[in-house]
């Protein structure tokens, strides 16, 4: 069975009810015959997809480049000055919350001479470059001049910083690294912009962030963030214990994608009339094209709600990769400590960097001295792989062979 691509949230409906469909699918699943949502058909990907450096470079140029990327959430610039480094996707970038609560983007670069204006993220009312100490306002708009007297005649107006297609919507905050492109992100985020609105992610708080590189180009990294099926094997001692195995659904909105697995407590239910199932509870992962996913799940305890959002990029060549790793309170996680949260941030990182990501590496070393004319499978149970992949290929304008 394919993955569905409506949803109810398209009818005005809310998350509980959106959370009931989803119940009685993988209610459905769990039933005998156990099942899953599949493809219609296994499909095949040539090794060539991860280890061609002309397809990277066109990733990083006609995607990275061109697309909008989520920066980070509101939670991440509460107040005006507050301030967020987004450098993983290539060119600077610093975004902003002006003193009007606007967020803005600016390439991260002094327009005097071209130095790095910050590293750091301290709110402040202004930003100031390190190099000669000339400052601008929230808005981009130059300040202040150190011996403004050497600068005698210049048109102070025309010398501001860089701005970049920022847009801030629900709770998301997204940017353009390239200047002068339009950004509409309702338009970009398609059928999934509903569910994304029901979800509340402008209450987010953020509690734990790390950056880490990855010696594995970056779509592979990705993979593991986008199929179940792995999760039995792999996960054995970690993920496995809070999941049935090999049941997930699946659901495709346009470019974007969303799956869910039924939680052992599920097994309850099989026996409850649809009445007595609980009404909350909604739990799935989302995929947003063309590098992010968005857990909106319970962490490692079984009950603390959290948001966990991991963003991959490319590196500087094919086979390297960044990983920017970010775990959320959410509004209905108020009695939950930050150590408490934290410490399930750290035991989600150990699953990935210690688990999926080892496999990852040790994939890209065996790939990269394949033939070139190996081809890889991804069975019925890896349909979102199916999916993304082609839409890559679509973005860049190349061919998956």
């Amino acid at each position: 069975m394919e993955p569905k691509e409506e949803s109810i949230m398209e009818e005005q409906g809310t998350l509980s009810d959106e959370w009931r469909s989803m119940q009685r699918r993988l209610i459905s699943h769990l039933r005998d015959p156990r099942s899953s949502d599949l493809a219609d058909a296994p499909m095949t990907l040539a090794a060539s997809a991860y280890t061609d450096p002309k397809r990277f470079e066109a990733e990083r140029q006609k995607v990275f480049g061109k697309l909008p990327l989520l920066a980070g959430f509101s939670g991440d610039l509460p107040e005006a000055g507050d301030r967020l480094l987004f450098d993983a996707a290539g060119p600077p970038v610093i975004v902003v919350r002006g003193r009007d609560g606007a967020v803005r983007a600016f390439l991260n670069l002094c327009p005097h001479r071209g130095a790095r204006l910050t590293r750091d993220c301290e709110r402040q009312r202004r930003l100031t470059c390190p190099f000669h100490a000339w400052s601008f306002d929230l808005e981009g708009r130059l300040a202040s001049i150190p011996h403004a007297d050497a600068f005698e005649g210049l048109d102070r107006d025309s010398v501001g910083l860089i701005a970049l297609p920022a847009e801030e919507w629900n709770g998301l905050i997204f940017v353009k690294v390239t200047p002068d492109e339009p950004l509409d992100v309702e338009t970009f985020l398609g059928p999934m912009a509903p569910l994304l609105a029901a979800l509340d992610l402008s209450t987010l708080q953020p509690v734990r962030s790390d950056r880490f590189e990855l010696e594995s180009n970056w779509k592979m990294a990705l993979d593991t963030f986008c199929e179940t099926y792995h999760v039995p094997a792999l996960h054995r001692e970690s993920l496995s214990q809070n999941l049935i195995p090999y049941v997930a659904i699946f659901d495709h909105y346009e470019r974007h994608h969303r799956y869910s697995g039924p939680g052992v407590d599920f097994a309850e239910l099989l026996d409850k009339p649809e009445a007595e199932w609980p009404t909350s509870g909604y739990q799935a992962v989302h995929y947003l094209f063309p590098n992010t996913t968005i857990a909106y799940t319970h962490a490692f305890d079984g009950k603390t709600p959290v948001v966990s959002m991991f963003r991959l990029f490319p590196g500087e060549t094919v086979g390297q990769s960044i990983t920017l790793g970010s775990t959320y309170r959410r509004s209905d996680a108020s009695e939950a400590s930050d150590e408490q949260i934290s410490k399930m941030h750290d035991i989600l990182l150990d699953v990935v960097i210690g688990e999926d990501y080892e496999v990852a590496q040790d994939t890209w070393k065996s790939l990269a001295s394949a033939p070139t004319n190996l081809e890889l499978v991804f069975g019925r149970s890896e349909a979102l792989l199916h999916h993304y992949h082609r839409d890559l290929a679509e973005a860049v304008g190349m061919e998956l062979l």
